[in-house]
């Protein structure tokens, strides 16, 4: 009876150490309230080849200034449109991909913003194929806990219609 007693708290304790970590890991995930995102306009209609132009607007709306590290666009997106340019203009892409976030093309910005500053940014985007799409626009902002660098995301929906 004693060892059945000593494997349960055993297990209980896990279990206890591993919901902390899991409530720990979301609550990194969760998206930075020092900024705030707009895209505009945040639905699209236009034709296969079209060249368009989207407005996406990062305010920080903390005390303190906060480091943009890069936009993302959701895979769902990339199937119908392509980035042509970003002004300011990104320093390089990568394509990430996690099973609990899911997958996106990033695009490099460091941009710094000032307290209650804003940073605009203009995504220039090319239509690819017919098709209707609906994705997330990130921005990440580097951010810092206990001395360790991480990252979170803002995100926005762009809805596409590409006809």
């Amino acid at each position: 009876m004693g060892r059945l007693a000593l494997s349960l708290g055993i297990l209980g304790i896990l279990t206890l150490c591993c919901l902390g970590i899991a409530v720990g890991l979301r609550s990194l995930a969760a998206e930075p309230n020092e900024i705030r995102v707009t895209l505009d306009p945040a639905r699209v209609t236009v034709s296969p080849g079209e060249t368009f132009t989207v407005a996406l607007t990062i305010e920080n709306v903390s005390l303190d200034a906060v480091r943009i590290t890069a936009i993302g666009l959701e895979e769902a997106l990339g199937d119908v449109l392509r980035v042509e340019a970003t002004e300011p203009a990104f320093r390089g892409t990568r394509a990430r991909s996690y099973p609990l976030l899911g997958a996106w093309d990033e695009y490099a910005l460091d941009q710094r913003v000032l307290a209650g500053e804003k940073l605009p940014v203009t995504l220039t985007l090319t239509a690819l194929r017919a098709g209707n799409a609906s994705g997330e626009v990130t921005v990440w902002v580097r951010d810092r806990l206990l001395g360790v660098s991480f990252e979170r995301a803002r995100r926005a929906t762009l809805d596409i219609a590409v006809r």
